[in-house]
């Protein structure tokens, strides 16, 4: 009797507690704001160059095989590569990159060179590690890497699956085929992995995700009129 009275007096905190909460539920106009880690996609493009954007529309999907989904925002010259290409290299940023959202979220690659913008900012695209590519366990024509990240997973589209639109994007279903964990000095750890939330809150990027233009944050800041 005093187990079922115990489990009575849960069930009945249990609906207070349910009912509360649902009492201050409100309406959105848009769906949440999510905090999401932040990456870089490196492609190969036709000549062979590689080519980076931020990507956060990433997730794994599958563990046995190692299975990740990748939204690809379809007029860049990203969403180009990887359809050409079937494959890539997901890039898990950390907080050393934030000056790098705009130079690679925010502006195309065949409107400027990223790669001697992000070696001005320090961050010069760098050649798989050659024990990796002896070994055989990342491929030597793949696409350059940017230092300092805290992952790297290359990625090739499962055989046989097409590219899935979703509106202004395209869903590719990729499993992993090789992971590296930071390179070069600086080595990162996890803790320091770039969110969209740290992004928000320093100006960088919108509540839709859209990198904002140096000169818009710094007019946001009052730096310039």
């Amino acid at each position: 009797a005093e187990r079922r009275l115990a489990h009575a007096r849960k069930l009945a905190m249990w609906w207070l507690v349910t009912t509360a909460a649902l009492a201050v539920l409100v309406p959105l106009d848009g769906p949440p704001v999510l905090n999401s880690p932040v990456y870089s996609l490196a492609t190969l493009n036709d000549d062979g160059s590689t080519n980076m954007q931020i990507l956060t529309y990433a997730t794994p999907i599958g563990i046995a095989p190692r299975t990740w989904a990748l939204s690809l925002y379809r007029p860049t010259r990203t969403h180009a590569n990887f359809a050409s290409r079937r494959s890539g290299v997901l890039q898990l940023l950390t907080e050393e990159h934030v000056g790098l959202m705009h130079v690679l979220g925010g502006k195309s690659g065949a409107d400027v060179d990223k790669a001697a913008a992000c070696a001005q900012a320090g961050f010069g695209w760098v050649d798989a590690p050659e024990q990796c590519v002896t070994d055989g366990t990342w491929p030597a024509d793949g696409p350059q890497l940017l230092p300092g990240c805290a992952a790297y997973l290359r990625l090739v589209q499962e055989d046989g699956d097409r590219l899935r639109a979703f509106g202004e994007h395209e869903m590719a279903v990729c499993r992993v085929e090789g992971m590296l964990e930071g390179l070069g000095e600086g080595r990162a750890g996890f803790d320091r992995a770039l969110s969209t939330r740290t992004c928000r809150d320093l100006g960088l990027i919108t509540d839709r995700g859209k990198a904002v233009p140096p000169e818009a944050r710094a007019i946001e800041l009052g730096q310039i009129s």
